[in-house]
Order: structure tokens, then C-alpha cells, then sequence
């Protein structure tokens, strides 16, 4: 079944450059190829995500919040402005995952260090136990995915992506 659907999703998006190639011309549709393919990557990597994270009520951004402040040292805090950073979120995105986080006891506020202005972001136990429950639920699936492969196979994929995302990611 997989290796039918990524043999009919190659066909399309095949199919689909070439209508575009002729619509607005070679240069501008050649790399729709292979930028389908990450879009249908990350596609099937959110679902798994989802699908791993929707018995803990959380999403992959309400994750990666609680998991940010159980792996800070040395007691699981960080400033808001440095969360929407490291999660990659708005100032709205990452307040509407603070309340949610805050409404189900998973962090709380506490004065900033040495600025009596900032309030800190803090994991609570109920926090810290939801991210380490979370965190193997999600490793689970995608060691379950990944462990079809070998060791050789997964250091060229990671790699390629490593050259992928050199030449994607926004130039300073």
C-alpha cells in the first residue's frame, strides 16, 4: 500500500510540474517535484505527531513548549520571549499556549530573575510528567517508523536534510 501511494503521489507530482512547466514556463515550475515531496513529508510528519500526541489533550506546538522548559536547566524555566523563540511561534501563538498550558496546571508564573517585571514560565510536576509521558509516546512512533532502516540509511537521510535545510532556511 505505501510503496503504492508514494509510487501514484511521484506520478502526480510529475504530472503536475509538467502542466506548470507549460503554463509559466520551465524555470519556474522544475523544482515542484521536490518540493511536493517535503510538503508531503511534513504532512505525514504532523500526522504522526498528532496521532501521537492526541491521548495527552496536546498538540506538537503545546509539546515542544513543555518540552523546551523540561530539558532547561537547572529548574525548567524560561522567559515567554525566549519560548516563542526556541518553539518558533508569535507572541499570540505562544499566549494562547501559555493560557491553555497555565489552565491545565502545566506551568505556572513566577517572578523573573533579577527583573521583578519579567515573569518567568515555569514546568510544574504535572507539567514535567505530561512532557516525559509525551516525549516517549512521540519517540515510540517515530522509532517505530525509522527502525525499518538501517543505521547507513538513516545518516544519509539525515544528511541529505542537513544539505536540504542549508539551502531552504532564510538567510540572515
Amino acid at each position: 500500500m505505501k510503496g503504492r501511494w508514494r509510487e501514484w503521489l511521484a506520478l502526480h507530482l510529475e504530472e503536475n510540474a509538467r502542466a506548470w512547466e507549460e503554463i509559466a514556463g520551465e524555470g519556474e515550475a522544475s523544482s515542484m517535484g521536490l518540493l511536493g515531496r517535503l510538503e508531503a513529508i511534513s504532512r505525514a510528519l504532523a500526522e504522526l505527531q498528532r496521532t501521537a500526541l492526541a491521548p495527552f489533550g496536546i498538540n506538537y506546538a503545546e509539546f515542544t513548549t513543555i518540552g523546551m522548559l523540561r530539558t532547561s536547566q537547572p529548574d525548567m524555566r524560561r522567559s515567554p520571549t525566549e519560548l516563542r523563540r526556541l518553539v518558533g511561534q508569535s507572541s499570540a501563538g505562544m499566549t494562547r499556549i501559555l493560557r491553555k498550558l497555565s489552565r491545565e496546571r502545566l506551568v505556572r508564573r513566577l517572578p523573573g530573575r533579577g527583573d521583578g517585571r519579567r515573569r518567568d514560565v515555569v514546568l510544574t510536576a504535572k507539567g514535567m510528567a505530561l512532557a516525559d509521558e509525551a516525549f516517549a509516546a512521540l519517540f515510540g512512533a517515530r522509532s517505530e517508523r525509522l527502525g525499518a532502516r538501517t543505521k547507513a540509511e538513516r545518516d544519509a537521510w539525515q544528511r541529505a536534510l542537513d544539505e536540504l535545510l542549508g539551502f531552504l532556511a532564510p538567510t540572515p
